[in-house]
C-alpha cells in the first residue's frame, strides 16, 4: 500500500489505532445514523439502489461505519453480494473485521489501502462507493475521488458525506474560550469544506461531471444522554489535545468542566447538539 500522509491538524494514526473500539460511542453515532438515513432516504431512492448484485467499497471506512450503516438499513435481501472495507489504519481495519464477523453480509472484505491510492484494485470494479465524513481528512482529497472515480463502474454510484456543521469543534471552541481566551482556537482540519460549493468543485476535479452531481443537507440533533456521555468523551480526552496546548495543570483541570458548561449551552440553545451535513451523490 502506499503510505497516507497524515493531515497536519489531525491527531497520528497511531491515536486513531487506540480510538477505533470506542470510536462509534466517541462520534455519538452521528455518523453512523446519518450514514444510515443517507441510504435509506437518497440512495436507495436514486437510479442506483444498492441491491443483491451490488458491490460496494466502504472507503476510509473506520471501523466499517458504511458496512454497519448497510446492515442497519437494508433487507437482508438486498444487501450487497461484495462489500471491501478499506482504511489506512491496521487496527480500524481490524475493529471493522471483527465487528463484521456475525453480519448478514454475503462477503466482506477488510483491507488496509490508501482511498488515494487504490491501485491494487481494478478499474470499473464498483456499483457503489460510500466516503462516510473522511474527505476533509485527506491530504489530497482530489486524488481520493479520481481513486473513487475510476474504480467506479460506468453508471456507478459516488456517495460522500462532509461536514457542514461538526458541533464537537464549535464546542471546544467555547470551553477554550472560557477558560484562555487569549490563545488561539484549535485548528479545523481542512476548514474550506464548511462553505457550501466546495465539496462539490472537488468532485468535479476528481473526475464526475457537473450535471452527475446533487447535494443536499441534512441535520441531525443528539439528544439521547448516552450518545451526549459518549460526545462528551470525545470532547474531553485525548482527541482534542490541541484545544489545551499551552495550558497549565490547574487549567487543564478545568477542562473538562468547561466542556460540560459548553454542552449544556450547545442543548439549552439546540435542543441537543447539533449537527449539519452535506450529502453528495454522484454517478459516473
Amino acid at each position: 500500500m502506499a503510505s497516507q500522509t497524515p493531515h497536519p491538524q489531525l491527531p497520528l494514526p497511531d491515536y486513531f489505532s487506540k480510538f477505533a473500539s470506542v470510536y462509534v460511542r466517541q462520534t455519538g453515532h452521528s455518523t453512523l445514523n446519518i450514514l444510515s438515513d443517507v441510504i435509506a432516504e437518497n440512495v436507495q431512492a436514486s437510479a442506483q439502489p444498492i441491491g443483491p448484485d451490488s458491490v460496494v467499497h466502504d472507503t476510509a471506512s473506520g471501523p466499517g461505519i458504511g458496512a454497519a450503516a448497510l446492515v442497519s438499513r437494508l433487507p437482508k435481501d438486498h444487501l450487497p453480494k461484495e462489500l471491501l472495507v478499506s482504511d489506512n489504519v491496521a487496527m480500524m481495519v481490524s475493529a471493522a473485521r471483527e465487528s463484521l464477523t456475525a453480519s448478514p453480509l454475503p462477503r466482506v472484505d477488510c483491507k488496509e489501502l490508501d482511498s488515494q491510492d487504490l491501485s491494487s484494485v481494478p478499474d470499473n470494479y464498483f456499483t457503489h462507493s460510500i466516503n462516510n465524513f473522511s474527505i476533509f481528512t485527506f491530504v489530497r482529497p482530489v486524488d481520493a475521488v479520481r481513486e473513487t472515480y475510476r474504480t467506479l463502474r460506468p453508471g456507478g454510484l459516488a456517495v460522500i458525506t462532509c461536514w457542514r456543521r461538526f458541533a464537537p469543534v464549535l464546542i471546544v471552541h467555547a470551553a477554550q474560550k472560557k477558560i484562555r481566551p487569549d490563545l488561539p482556537l484549535m485548528p479545523t482540519p481542512s476548514p474550506q469544506f464548511f462553505e457550501e460549493g466546495v465539496l462539490q468543485k472537488v468532485v468535479e476535479e476528481g473526475g464526475f461531471a457537473k450535471d452527475n452531481i446533487t447535494v443536499t443537507e441534512k441535520v441531525l440533533v443528539v439528544t439521547d444522554e448516552e450518545n451526549i456521555a459518549g460526545l462528551t468523551m470525545l470532547m474531553s480526552g485525548p482527541m482534542m489535545i490541541k484545544a489545551r496546548d499551552g495550558y497549565t495543570g490547574e487549567e487543564e483541570a478545568r477542562w473538562v468542566e468547561s466542556v460540560k458548561q459548553a454542552i449544556k449551552e450547545e442543548v439549552d440553545q439546540f435542543g441537543g447538539i447539533r449537527f449539519e451535513a452535506y450529502i453528495l451523490l454522484a454517478t459516473k
